[in-house]
């Protein structure tokens, strides 16, 4: 599957402002440093800002940044020169490329990711997302347009090209316009300052935060793409002494795995910090079942190494439970096998309830998707150990030491992350840099204290709450 890169228009003059507007403050970093941030959080690669009035200063907030940094010198001429500019960059290995404005704050992660993900299921030439029938931006155009987008001229961008191949395009339907809007003018600036505050609820909530269960897939990477400003998460924690678990309902793997992911991030962890479901689950059998029993198992090594741990033996015939985790490499005949012994009376173990799984390239199937066949065949319920249930709740704050009032919980996922934080009276954080999107968090039974776009967010709004 070839990339999608991002091409992040940020030339223009600012004369509303009276300074760049790419430099505005957006949650302590700058405007076009969050909007770059975003499309790096997607997934999108390369990411192209191409710069023009005022580019030494604008430049300089894109330090350390792992995007490309173009000048467009033809910048008074019009947006179509900075298009031009940006697609000079795109390798030849992309497949398509994402048309951003840097004034667009409230995208998100999840929000650029769909549009990568209609392209792909639908082949159109052109995607863009509609709110109640207006065409909006960012606009994502497949590699067949780059030579109609290079020849348009003026201040037209890409809308003449959505114009001829009208009959090539698809949409993604948004439900809040305010994804969509920019920061045109500075009333347009308070009010989305404004609207980012309501959403994101009270700072406040984090300033008695000692301990910290951070979930991993879709907060701290996706895929094996690093969240932007993960490093500086990480160093945040520590300057401040703030305990952390990595609570993670992922069974696939073992927590000397994602010890050697996070070092490849830049980010040392001691195994001792890290909570699998997988470990959760050999946990709570072992307090039901004593040392020897005979467990079946569906998952991979994040699963059957706890439970060898634990002492139990790890076989199909005369198995007394079924534990069921991810497994990448599921089968008729393991789900035949599992349902068979359910049938016969074994306990039905799940480690998690994750329907889907966050990559960089959009969400798959997740153990939830194989506990739901099994329910299906056997008309048995599995217990399932994981997020949202007590028992990793329990666990994480056994090994951070802290006491609930004290203890927040960060994640992505409503209805795991965050749900069983509420049941478990923990404060709880959302991040939109995975599954949860800003529709979800709107028809949300149960909200969160606080939502951020993600880490690098949090990070800013987490200091700027200590400092007050």
């Amino acid at each position: 599957m070839s990339e999608v890169a991002a091409i992040v228009l940020a030339a223009g003059p600012s004369a509303r402002y009276g300074r760049p507007k790419q430099l505005l403050d957006w949650n302590g970093v700058p405007l076009v440093t969050h909007v770059s941030n975003l499309a790096l959080a997607a997934g999108l690669r390369p990411v192209i800002v191409v710069l023009g009035s005022e580019a030494d200063s604008v430049r300089a907030a894109l330090a350390g940044l792992p995007v490309t940094v173009l000048i467009n010198w033809r910048w008074e001429e019009g947006l179509s020169t900075s298009v031009r500019t940006g697609l000079s960059a795109v390798p030849a290995e992309s497949g398509a490329a994402v048309l951003l404005q840097c004034d667009q704050p409230l995208l998100t992660p999840a929000f650029l990711q769909a549009l990568v993900d209609r392209q792909r299921e639908t082949g159109a030439a052109v995607v863009y997302p509609v709110h109640e029938g207006t065409r909006g931006t960012p606009v994502l155009f497949a590699r067949a347009l780059f030579p109609e987008l290079a020849h348009v001229d003026g201040d037209q961008g890409g809308r003449a090209i959505l114009d001829r191949h009208s009959e090539e395009t698809s949409t993604v339907e948004v439900a809040d316009p305010d994804i969509l809007a920019d920061v045109d003018t500075p009333p347009d600036y308070k009010r989305l300052r404004k609207r980012i505050t309501s959403r994101a609820g009270d700072a406040a909530v984090l300033r008695p935060v000692r301990g910290l269960m951070v979930d991993m897939d879709g907060v701290l990477w996706r895929g094996d793409q690093p969240i932007p400003a993960l490093q500086r998460f990480f160093a945040f924690l520590a300057d401040h002494s703030i305990a952390y678990v990595l609570v993670t309902n992922n069974s696939s793997k073992l927590p000397r795995q994602y010890v050697t992911k996070l070092a490849g991030f830049g980010v040392r962890v001691d195994e001792s910090l890290i909570l699998t479901s997988g470990q959760a689950a050999a946990a709570y059998l072992a307090d039901a079942t004593p040392r020897g029993t005979r467990i079946y198992t569906i998952g991979e090594q994040g699963v059957d190494q706890p439970l060898q741990e634990r002492g139990f033996v790890i076989a199909a015939e005369d198995a007394s439970y079924v534990v069921v985790g991810w497994d990448r490499d599921l089968t008729w005949k393991k789900l035949a096998t599992a349902a068979l012994l359910i049938h016969g009376g074994a306990g039905f173990v799940g480690t998690n309830p994750d329907t889907s799984f966050p990559t960089e390239r959009g969400p798959v199937p997740g153990n939830g998707a194989q506990l739901a066949a099994l329910e299906a065949a056997t008309g048995v319920a599995p217990f399932v150990v994981g997020k949202p249930g007590a028992r990793m709740y329990l666990e994480a704050l056994m090994r951070l030491g802290t006491a609930p009032e004290e203890t927040a919980v960060l994640g992505d996922r409503l209805d795991t992350d965050i749900a069983g934080a509420k049941r478990a009276g923990l404060a709880a954080v959302l991040v939109l840099s995975g599954i949860a999107t800003e529709a979800d968090l709107a028809r949300a039974p149960e909200r969160p204290d606080l939502v951020c776009s993600d880490i690098g967010e949090l990070t800013s709004v987490w200091e700027r709450a200590l400092a007050q």
